[in-house]
């Protein structure tokens, strides 16, 4: 027969046992943390939604931070917005799901912001890199003020769905007409209309 301090004993064993298993999992299983930090983006990286190399634009500048590391840049916010709203179209890779951190840089201090907590103006005068943009404060005051001498509407980052950046989208329409009646490549005259 067991003893009292026996059976005692070993549900102690036991439960240390199991303990010192369920932590070598965890350490064992343990990845490095993510970070989440703004990245420096390359010369060579182009932005998914436009093609162009957001690096030539550093005022402009916004990137998604996804939880594999990787990160996508782009041109300027309303690239960006229509990256997240419409990501199964510009990124067959990761889903909202895989979005760790978006960053957006402040307009008035050019230091990188935490995109959820900007505040928003959209469709003022100043033209970004294709035109009309979302431009992002860190300080609500600031962004009043500037929409007060450029004009647009304020937004937070909730609130900006495909409504509200469909019309900062220019409308390109190419017109194609005969040269003297000539077709092929010499016979044509392309031309890019807003």
């Amino acid at each position: 027969m067991f003893k009292k301090s026996d059976t005692v004993t070993r549900i102690l064993f036991v439960l240390l046992f199991a303990t010192l298993i369920q932590a070598c999992a965890t350490i064992a299983g343990e990845k490095k943390a993510l970070d989440t930090s703004p990245r420096e983006i390359g010369k060579d990286v182009t932005c998914p939604v436009c093609n162009m190399f957001p690096a030539l634009y550093p005022k402009f500048q916004a990137q998604v931070i996804f939880t594999d590391g990787s990160y996508a840049a782009f041109d300027g916010c309303r690239d960006m917005f229509r990256f997240l709203l419409e990501m199964g179209k510009y990124d067959k890779k990761h889903t909202r799901n895989d979005v760790a951190k978006i960053w957006v840089k402040g307009f008035d201090t050019g230091n990188w912001l935490d995109a959820r907590k900007a505040h928003y103006i959209v469709g003022s005068n100043v033209m970004g890199p294709m035109g009309k943009e979302v431009i992002p404060f860190a300080d609500h005051e600031k962004a009043m003020a500037f929409m007060e001498k450029h004009g647009g509407i304020h937004k937070h980052f909730a609130e900006i769905d495909m409504e509200v950046i469909r019309p900062l989208i220019p409308k390109m329409k190419m017109k194609m007409k005969m040269k003297g009646g000539k077709m092929g490549k010499e016979g044509m005259d392309m031309q890019m209309h807003k």
